[in-house]
């Protein structure tokens, strides 16, 4: 701003903090700099006035003035900016309170904005604070890494790990993978998996059948499963399946369904003996053979050929007559690196089968190592159209003896040999089935560890520390076992899980960090036990932080937009741990949903449970907005991260102080500074008492009430009855309920020269009271949000006709046909009914599908008041219509046959209509009515009008202003009605 000849120009920060923003005032020129800050800062304490900072800034330059003494003796000229703000604790420059927004590293914040602010101010502190508003479009997950107690996980990148992490569940179905050298799976809690190879699978022939035996490992023992499936299809339901199951215990034995190591090579190689043709392609003579040579793996001990013939193997004769086909092949071997071939064996098949079908033939080799196998076929190639002959070499099977795995911890394994039909095709790479991890778990009723099934993530955090995924494992000595057996009773209590196949890449700090995030905590050493740190209301005061025992203290706000909803991707175990998406919208947002934001809970199957951490974390962003830091001398230091402590910093309120007590007289305190006092205001004090003496001395804060004696003063009487503080006591003072801020510690960095840096957060127990009253929206997996995101409520239904319903000759009721209205699809149509006149209702409901509505207890002559509704199958019901009302009669007209075909034109005031009566000779009149509704309810006559059957009509009527829906009905000459025909929608200017 530009100040005018005889006015000063003052900028003042009067109390930082984080709904305070800098002010600017202009003051008649010739003030003092004492009667500025006066007239800046009314009702400045004392004590405060030797933490002002002024300066006065010109184009000159700018000068501190530090000595409080010296503000009555200046007198700024004309044009000076003078610039006054607070600062906190010890006083050293670089003390000053850098406040109002964090500063985001972004180009355009800090590049452009903010020397162009700095340039227009004359303040390097102003460009600064003006990059941090610029650049204030942060992301909400970003602000939880900075503002949350437990930082959210963030989603795996690909590439910036070894073995990347990927969902277990694609479109295209479950899917087994083999992974040489990669993660051996850890399974924590209870999920459906897709257990990797532990051995490739291979091809058996017996016969003519064909058998796939496989080798799967679901990771460390111990593992219990069920709901085994190949693909979506129940294992029970496969002809011919054995299994095998291994838990993974150290007692299991070794499976037997694949005892041996077994490499197999798939070929597909035709054999053929072509014969000789000329360039006409006429036969000249017996062809050569052709041999097809692949080699074993190494150190094998047998081998194995399976042979397939596609186009089966028969001959027919002239009659048509099926006759044994036959086919020789030669089988020759030798060690690689070796000349000369040895005969195996030449192998003759011989059927008589038109479908295609497998052979093998095993044997034993000379010696272990790796051999070349040449096979080669020696039956000419067949010219009879009549002989199916063609044979493969499909695969070359190898053996060693040993056991197929060598593994140093117990594995849980599961061995299949499933014979191949039209179920399963010649591979078997879809087998999936629930899992659950055996691990020990706290029992809250025994007060013991059992071995035992869990998905809390205690229970987990524990085996990470301690299980046989852990090269290193810990002694109990070395965890805090109480504290995990509370927090294992807490995530108990507010139905916290972790369910996860880790078959990826982590440290055992990531796993833990993981884990005890999906249960509201964050994993804590202190160099001599493991432990967390439970994001919770808590009671005990662990220690008092103010600007007597911390100095460098500064706060910082990040200022984001907010998105409309989160997005969570998660395996749902309400839908067989397929992938899913739940959107959950921002706390008290009800419009459409266009800015999302993707945020990761590992290890959340429950889609209710998705819903109320995803809306906790929206609850911390909205109530821990800030981040307060303070530096701590020396190197012992009471609180540590987790801690709940009681904050006081009078640059966040000008009405909080603290002091250290000088002296105590009974119940009157002495304190070595200054505080004022408001007659409108109560105040008390805080401070920490000892309790108990030497090694077993703790704390306690304390909080006493005084007495309100208007003005400045270093004596403070005590209200009351209670402790006491001592001389030599810190005290934080202030008026009752704000002498201090509840904040906990989020983290603590050790300082150079014996210091510790303190990272404070706002303990907001509003977040804790709100994620408990959360009652999640009505879960039905599809895509587009959750079922109360997007209700659809179906239409009011349309009356089709109404007859008389008859018990035997006896009229006693009504019988109402009821066809759907606009809006969603209803699963149900209710009708309630009474005497026209009547006061209680009776409801009748029936399948939409039906619509018929039956209604009795009437007698010929009642005139039945009726109303209408449809409810849809996920109960969203519609209004209730408009009565109506019909009569039972004993001998009732018949209803005309309604009209078929007809329009309605809009004009100006007014409407044209044509229309078209069937042939039906009762039709005296036709009707013309208009409604807002698109059932016809609450309807307005037109007109009536003498009408025959099988006739055009056209009429201009007169219809008020609006958009209408318009009907038409035609009528007996005794006033018979028949259904309402819709002529369709207008807007009648």
């Amino acid at each position: 701003m530009t100040a005018s000849p005889m006015m000063q120009s003052v900028a003042v920060i009067p109390a930082p903090g984080p709904d305070v923003s800098r002010q600017a005032m202009e003051l008649p020129a010739g003030l003092t700099v004492g009667e500025i800050v006066a007239l800046a800062l009314p009702g400045l304490p004392v004590t405060a006035r030797e933490r002002a900072r002024v300066w006065l800034v010109s184009n000159e330059g700018e000068t501190l003035l530090p000595d409080p003494a010296l503000w009555g003796r200046i007198r700024p000229v004309p044009g000076v900016r003078v610039m006054i703000r607070l600062v906190p604790g010890k006083d050293t420059l670089r003390n000053v309170l850098l406040i109002a927004v964090s500063v985001a590293a972004l180009a355009i914040g800090q590049v452009w904005v903010g020397p162009a602010i700095a340039g227009l101010t004359g303040s390097a502190l102003l460009g600064q604070i003006g990059a941090g508003v610029a650049a204030a479009g942060l992301t909400v997950a970003g602000s939880l890494l900075v503002n949350s107690l437990i930082p959210p996980s963030t989603p795996r990148v690909a590439g910036t790990e070894l073995q990347a992490e990927t969902p277990l569940y694609q479109i295209s179905g479950w899917q087994n993978q083999m992974t040489p050298d990669g993660v051996v799976p850890s399974i924590l809690g209870k999920v459906r998996v897709a257990p990797v190879f532990a051995a490739p699978s291979y091809t058996e022939i017996v016969g003519d059948d064909q058998y796939i035996r496989a080798l799967f490992t679901f990771g460390y023992g111990e593992v219990e499963l069920s709901e085994m499936k190949i693909k979506d299809t129940t294992v029970d339901n496969f002809d011919e399946i054995e299994m095998e199951i291994r838990n993974g215990l150290e007692s299991d034995d070794p499976v037997t369904l694949y005892p041996a190591q077994v490499i197999e090579d798939s070929l597909g190689a035709e054999l053929r003996r072509d014969r000789d043709r000329d360039d006409a392609g006429n036969v000249t003579g017996t062809g050569d053979l052709t041999p097809v040579a692949r080699f074993t793996a190494a150190d094998s001990t047998e081998a194995n050929l399976i042979f397939q013939f596609p186009g089966g193997l028969i001959k027919y004769d002239g009659s048509g007559n099926a006759k044994t086909a036959s086919v020789t092949v030669r089988v020759r071997q030798r060690l690689e690196g070796e000349g000369d071939w040895d005969d195996v064996t030449t192998l003759t098949f011989s059927a008589k089968k038109r479908e295609g079908f497998f052979r093998q033939y095993r044997w034993t080799l000379p010696s272990r190592g790796r051999y070349e196998i040449e096979l080669a076929r020696t039956t000419d190639e067949n010219l009879d159209a009549n002989t199916s002959d063609r044979i493969s070499w499909l695969a070359l099977q190898s053996f060693r003896p040993e056991y197929p795995l060598n593994f140093g911890q117990p594995l849980s394994l599961v061995a299949i040999r499933v014979k191949a039909t039209y179920q399963l095709n010649s591979s078997l790479d879809t087998f999936n089935a629930i899992a659950e991890r055996i691990i020990p778990d706290w029992d809250h009723e025994a007060e013991e560890w059992v071995s035992r099934a869990t998905r809390n993530p205690a229970a987990h955090f524990r085996h990470i520390l301690q299980g046989t995924e852990n090269t290193w494992p810990e002694p109990d000595s070395a965890l805090d076992l109480e504290t995990l057996q509370e927090w294992h009773d807490f995530c108990r209590l507010k139905g916290l899980n972790y369910d996860r196949n880790r078959s990826f890449e982590a440290s055992t700090w990531d796993a833990l960090a993981e884990i005890a995030g999906a249960g509201r905590a964050s994993p804590r050493y202190d160099g001599t036990k493991w432990s967390v740190v439970i994001d919770r209301p808590q009671e005990l005061v662990v220690a008092h932080v103010n600007s007597r025992n911390s100095r460098d203290f500064a706060w910082s706000r990040n200022y984001i937009e907010t998105p409309d909803a989160f997005r969570v991707s998660f395996l749902d175990e309400t839908a067989d741990y397929q992938q899913r998406e739940r959107v959950v919208r921002w706390p008290g947002y009800t419009g459409d949903i266009d800015v999302t934001e993707e945020l990761a809970l590992p290890g959340k199957t429950d889609p209710d449970e998705i819903w109320i951490e995803a809306r906790r974390r929206q609850y911390e962003v909205i109530y821990r907005p800030d981040t307060f830091t303070a530096v701590q001398d020396g190197a012992v230091r009471t609180a540590t991260r987790g801690d709940f402590v009681k904050g006081s910093y009078e640059v966040l309120k000008s009405t909080m102080a603290a002091l250290r007590v000088s002296a105590v007289r009974g119940q009157v305190i002495t304190l070595d500074g200054w505080v004022e006092m408001e007659a409108s205001e109560t105040y008390a004090i805080r401070f920490m008492k000892q309790v108990g003496s030497g090694d077993e001395a703790t704390f306690e804060s304390v909080i006493r009430s005084v007495r309100t004696v208007e003005g400045t003063t270093d004596s403070l009487i005590l209200s009351g009855s209670g402790d006491v503080p001592v001389s030599g006591d810190l005290v934080q003072f202030g008026v009752s309920g704000e002498e201090s801020l509840d904040l906990v510690i989020a983290g603590v960095q050790a300082g150079e020269d014996m210091t510790n840096v303190l990272s404070m957060l706002a303990q907001a127990p509003e977040i804790d009271t709100l994620t408990d009253a959360e009652v999640p929206p009505k879960w039905n997996g599809r895509a587009g949000g959750d079922a109360a995101a997007s209700i659809s409520v179906p239409g009011i239904p349309t009356v089709s006709s109404i007859d008389t319903h008859f018990n035997g000759s006896t009229a006693d009721g009504l019988t109402v046909l009821l066809v759907p209205g606009s809006g969603a699809s209803a699963e149900t149509f209710t009708l309630r009914h009474r005497i026209d006149g009547g006061s209680t209702w009776t409801s009748e409901t029936v399948d939409a599908g039906s619509g018929a509505v039956v209604i009795t207890g009437y007698v010929d002559g009642d005139t039945v008041e009726m109303q209408r509704k449809a409810t849809s199958a996920e109960s969203y019901a519609s209004d209730w219509s408009a009565s109506f009302t019909a009569d039972v009669e004993e001998n009732p007209e018949e209803a005309p046959l309604p009209i078929s075909t007809g329009s309605v034109t809009a004009g100006t005031g007014e409407a044209s209509f044509d229309l078209s009566t069937p042939n039906d000779g009762s039709i005296a009149e036709t009707k013309l009515y208009y409604s807002a509704s698109s059932d016809g309810s609450s309807a307005t006559e037109i007109i009536t009008f003498a009408a025959v059957a099988n006739s055009n009509y056209s009429r201009t009527e007169t219809v008020p202003a609006g958009a209408w829906y318009f009907f038409a009905q035609t009528l007996t000459a005794g006033g018979t009605p028949s259904s309402g025909f819709s002529l369709g929608s207008a807007t009648i200017l």
